[in-house]
């Protein structure tokens, strides 16, 4: 049996930058998947770094290569589960999500920090297709 294992993981460290107007972490995450369903993996990445310093950076988009070879594995994608919005702190939260394709999931966390500004921004997102390689072992078997 083939086993494909993705991890990837976009940090951003410039500080107050945004991926969108969302007022909270998991409408930036919603944002993106939705922009996934709209127009593809592409879209996706494009909507999380828009107007990050990693807008137009080709090693950002390549994740979408990645994201579309889980495709060609597990097949098409057919929609997402927010799992967990944790909140760490008033301004850091981390969001567990689930993408879902015909043959299986894309477990995913994505790290947010709301900025002084008030908007949220990204400070890394991790995407693997076995849920213990990225989301906290008391998370999943504490549950």
């Amino acid at each position: 049996m083939r086993k494909i294992i993705v991890v990837f993981a976009v940090a951003l460290l410039i500080p107050g930058v945004s991926f969108a107007n969302g007022d909270s972490a998991v409408s930036v995450v919603k944002q993106g998947l939705e922009a996934y369903s709209a127009g593809g993996a592409k879209a996706a990445i494009e909507t999380w770094i828009k107007g990050s310093g990693l807008e137009g950076s080709k090693a950002a988009m390549a994740q979408a290569n990645v994201m579309r070879q889980v495709e060609d594995f597990y097949g098409k994608y057919e929609g997402y589960d927010i799992v967990d919005d944790h909140k760490i702190s008033e301004r850091v939260h981390m969001v567990m999500f689930i993408i879902n394709y015909n043959k299986g999931p894309l477990f995913a966390r994505f790290q947010a920090y709301r900025a002084a500004s008030g908007r949220w921004v990204a400070t890394d997102f991790k995407f693997h297709t076995e849920a213990a390689e990225i989301w906290p072992a008391g998370f999943i078997f504490g549950k």
